[in-house]
């Protein structure tokens, strides 16, 4: 596994290419240099390939350097990106781009490791929920569910307390456990059974996870400060677009749920992204996209 990067890396690198970005202004003024639109093409990382994600994390670059993006799927997965800008900022781009990816896939694979642990104590505090399942599907109940029910009452105190907090080996451990008990309850039941709980689990980790997303995105988001082109580059980076990708079309919006789940998990997202800051300065360059490999 590649080694995750701390979490100030990301915000080191928006403030060099920053940095970088101001130098090329200066230059090119100098020079009367003309704004040239190229494009690289990057791969993402295998944790990154939702078109939710990779379209907030485009997002953050498009405000603060001013390229376009380009997203080339098959069967819904992003194959690889495009971006398209100045040609003088393309690698200032692809640097950010690497190191956001990992460091936004780092943060996405902890949480999600720690999302059964927060299904099961929502159900767990779900009296009705609860009830419902141990009068109708009592199998699931007792081997899913009843075995969890005091060591929650001990659980639910003790991730109150600042020691626990953050910590997801603890979380990962009580997330894995439940889910090998689901696993097992579920070989129990008819399937028509096993598709009505898989739905009920399944639809809240999904909305858990992706309210996290958004909020680790638009945390960072909110600290860019946007850049914003001349009226010819934008014009150019137009052009280009419209002659090589004729058929594009735009891509939707993601909207988060207001269930209470999903705004906590939307808050833990800002948490997250909110250790990122953009104050620092580095030298040595990231490596490829395509060199970067990681396991979640």
């Amino acid at each position: 596994e590649a080694a995750v990067p701390g979490p100030n890396e990301a915000a080191i690198a928006l403030s060099r290419a920053q940095k970088l970005m101001e130098k090329y202004k200066i230059e090119a003024a100098e020079l009367n240099l003309g704004n040239d639109i190229g494009e690289i093409m990057l791969k993402p990382l295998s944790a990154m390939t939702t078109q939710t994600s990779m379209n907030l994390l485009l997002s953050i670059i498009k405000k603060a350097f001013g390229i376009e993006s380009i997203l080339h799927t098959r069967n819904s997965k992003i194959q690889t990106v495009s971006l398209i800008g100045p040609t003088d900022l393309l690698e200032c781009c692809e640097y950010i781009f690497t190191v956001l990816s990992r460091q936004a896939a780092a943060a996405i694979g902890n949480y999600t490791s720690t999302i059964e642990c927060e299904v099961l104590l929502e159900t767990f505090h779900n009296t009705r929920l609860i009830l419902s399942i141990e009068q109708h599907v009592p199998v699931f109940y007792r081997i899913a569910l009843e075995p969890f029910v005091f060591f929650l009452q001990i659980i639910s105190e003790e991730l109150d307390l600042p020691e626990t907090q953050g910590d997801y080996n603890y979380l990962k451990k009580i997330s894995k456990r439940f889910k090998e008990a689901r696993i097992e309850a579920y070989k129990k039941l008819p399937d028509w059974r096993v598709t009505e709980l898989k739905r009920l689990f399944s639809s809240k980790v999904k909305e858990k996870k992706n309210a996290f997303i958004l909020g680790y995105f638009k945390s960072i988001e909110k600290k860019i400060e946007e850049y914003a082109l001349t009226e010819k580059t934008e014009n150019s980076i137009t052009a280009y677009i419209s002659h090589k990708y004729p058929a594009l079309t735009q891509s939707r919006k993601h909207y988060m749920s207001s269930s209470k789940a999903a705004i906590e998990a939307y808050q833990k997202g800002v948490n997250e992204g909110s250790k990122v800051t953009l104050n620092s300065a580095i030298k040595d360059r990231a490596p490829r996209i395509l060199e970067v490999e990681m396991k979640i």
